[in-house]
């Protein structure tokens, strides 16, 4: 089995799939709980600020993956995905897709708040074939 990469955050791409990550948890900001339809449960959501030494970028985050994800935690982030919202980037770390979001004791990672990929705006545009 080969070692896993790991992904720059300022190489990530809109709707890039089965990505990994070596990030620190910068911010948590907790949005609130959504009703599950499928399970009738209420379902957590945060928005999770998170960097490495290339850029900042912000994190959907649901239900136990917010008790991992706390403020200065270092996290290795395998199989999640990029997805749009309203134009703008975010990492998702589904269940569905069996993502993994597991805590390291890593101290390495600088971070370069001054470069958030957050802020860039992406516009869909069809190809005419």
């Amino acid at each position: 089995m080969s070692p896993i990469s790991y992904t720059p955050v300022e190489e990530l791409k809109p709707d890039q799939h089965q990505v990994n990550l070596k990030v620190k948890v910068i911010a948590q900001i907790i949005l609130g709980e959504v009703d599950d339809y499928s399970t009738w449960n209420k379902t957590k959501v945060a928005e999770i600020l998170i960097g490495d030494s290339t850029g900042c970028i912000i994190m959907k985050a649901i239900n136990g993956q917010i008790n991992i994800l706390q403020p200065n935690a270092m996290v290795c982030i395998h199989n999640a995905r990029v997805e749009m919202y309203r134009g703008f980037m975010r990492i998702v770390a589904d269940q569905n897709i069996n993502a993994e979001i597991k805590p390291i004791k890593d101290n390495w990672i600088m971070i370069d708040e001054n470069n958030t990929f957050e802020d860039d705006e992406y516009q869909y545009v069809p190809m005419s074939y």
